[in-house]
C-alpha cells in the first residue's frame, strides 16, 4: 500500500496532471454553457433566451411527458400553434421545444433548409409519421419527455473523452519510462518489497489515475447535462433524442452502453500505454510511439475503406466481393475493439448495424477483443519491465 501511495503521488504530482485536469473540466464547461447560452424558446409571444429558455421548455413539456399519443400532438398544436418565421443558419426563430417537436414529427409543414421549406398548417396521426417506424420495429410505444441538447451530448461526451485518452497518452506513458530514463530502475528492485510488488504498485496507480479521470469526466457530464436538461428523456427512443440511426434501443441504455465501452477504451488505452513505457528508455519516446499507436486505427480506417472502393470498383464477380469482405471483417473488428473507437458514442450505431448485417453479437465480440488485448498487454508489460 505504502508504494502504490508513492507511486500515484508521483503520477499525480506532475505539472502536466494538474494543467491537464485543469483544462480538460475547464473546456467541457465553457462548451457546455455556450450551448446553454444559444438556447431560444418563444412561449406565448414570450422570448427566452439562455437557461430561462431551458427551463420554460421543461416546464411546458411537463404536462405532455409520458406515451406520445394523437391526442397529445394535437393538444400541443392547439396550445402553442406552429413555428412561423424560419431564420438562416438557424431554422425556426419562433419555436419551442413542443410545437417544433410537432412541426418537425407530425405535421403537413417540413424543414430542409432555410430556403426549402413549408410552414405547418395540420397535424397528421402518428400512423402516418416516420415516428410509427419506431413504435412498429420496436414493438413498443414511444416515450415522449423534453430531451432539449441531449442530442449534443454524445459529441461534447466524446470531446471529453479525446482529452482523457491524451492525458493518459501523456502521464501514464512515464509511468515505466522515468525510471528507466533516470536510472533508478535497479534501485526500486533493491527495496525490501521486491520487484513485483513495486511492478504492481505502478501498474495500479495508473489504472486508478485513468479509472478515477474518466469517472470523473463522466459524472461531471451527467451531472451537468442532469442538471440543466432532466432525465425524463432517458426513456425515450435513442433514435429520437439523438439521431435516427442509433440502435432501437431507449437513450437511457445507449448512455450506458456508451459508457461501458468508453471505460473500456481508456482500461485498453491504459494497458497499452503501459507496455509501451515498459519498452521504452526514454519519456519523449515512450509518449510518442503511444501517440503513434493510438492514432494507428485512423490510418487502418483509410486503408480499408480505400481497399473496399478498390474491390467495388473493379467490377468483380459477387461471390469474389463476399469473399473479399469476409476476409477484411476481421480487421474491421479490430480496428472497432481500438481505443479512439472504443470512446466514440457512435460506436454502438456501428456495433448494431454490424451484428445485423452479420446475424452475430457485435458488441460481445468487441468486448471479448478489447479484454483480451488489455490482458495481454498488461502481461506482458509486467514482463517486459521486471526483465529488461
Amino acid at each position: 500500500m505504502r508504494l502504490y501511495r508513492i507511486e500515484l503521488y508521483k503520477l499525480c504530482r506532475k505539472k502536466l496532471s494538474a494543467v491537464g485536469i485543469v483544462c480538460i473540466f475547464s473546456i467541457l464547461t465553457l462548451l457546455f454553457c455556450q450551448r446553454v447560452g444559444a438556447a431560444r424558446s418563444t412561449i406565448n409571444g414570450i422570448e427566452y433566451h439562455g437557461y430561462e429558455a431551458v427551463m420554460a421548455d421543461r416546464q411546458i413539456t411537463e404536462e405532455f411527458t409520458g406515451i406520445l399519443t394523437d391526442d397529445a400532438i394535437q393538444q400541443i398544436a392547439l396550445n402553442y400553434g406552429f413555428p412561423q418565421r424560419v431564420v438562416k443558419y438557424y431554422g425556426f426563430s419562433d419555436s419551442n421545444f413542443l410545437n417544433n417537436f410537432v412541426a418537425t414529427y407530425a405535421s403537413d409543414g417540413y424543414l430542409n433548409d432555410w430556403e426549402d421549406y413549408r410552414i405547418a398548417t395540420k397535424t397528421i396521426p402518428l400512423a402516418d409519421t416516420k415516428l410509427n417506424e419506431l413504435r412498429e420495429i420496436s414493438g413498443q410505444e414511444i416515450w415522449f419527455a423534453y430531451y432539449g441538447e441531449w442530442k449534443s451530448y454524445p459529441e461534447w461526451y466524446y470531446l471529453g473523452m479525446i482529452m482523457v485518452s491524451i492525458f493518459i497518452l501523456c502521464v501514464v506513458s512515464t509511468t515505466f519510462a522515468d525510471e528507466e530514463q533516470s536510472n533508478t530502475k535497479p534501485l526500486l528492485f533493491t527495496t525490501q518489497e521486491g520487484p513485483a510488488k513495486d511492478i504492481c504498485a505502478k501498474i495500479a496507480a495508473a489504472f486508478t489515475l485513468a479509472i478515477g479521470l474518466w469517472l470523473a469526466v463522466t459524472a461531471f457530464s451527467i451531472l451537468l447535462y442532469g442538471i440543466v436538461y432532466g432525465t425524463d428523456s432517458f426513456g425515450c427512443p435513442a433514435n429520437l433524442v439523438v439521431d435516427f440511426s442509433e440502435p432501437l434501443i431507449s437513450f437511457g441504455t445507449l448512455l450506458a452502453q456508451s459508457m461501458f465501452l468508453s471505460l473500456l477504451g481508456i482500461l485498453e488505452l491504459c494497458t497499452v500505454t503501459l507496455l509501451v513505457s515498459a519498452y521504452s528508455r526514454s519519456t519523449f519516446v515512450s509518449v510518442a510511439v503511444c501517440a503513434f499507436c493510438w492514432a494507428i486505427p485512423l490510418l487502418s480506417t483509410m486503408v480499408l475503406h480505400g481497399i473496399i472502393h478498390i474491390l467495388l470498383a473493379s467490377s468483380l464477380e459477387q461471390s469474389v466481393l463476399s469473399v473479399c469482405s469476409r476476409i477484411l471483417f476481421p480487421f474491421q473488428l479490430m480496428v472497432y475493439a481500438a481505443p479512439l473507437y472504443l470512446i466514440h458514442f457512435d460506436i454502438s450505431s456501428e456495433l448494431d448495424a454490424v451484428s445485423f448485417n452479420q446475424g452475430f453479437n457485435a458488441f460481445c465480440i468487441i468486448v471479448l477483443l478489447a479484454s483480451a488485448v488489455a490482458l495481454f498487454c498488461i502481461a506482458q508489460a509486467y514482463r517486459r519491465y521486471r526483465k529488461g
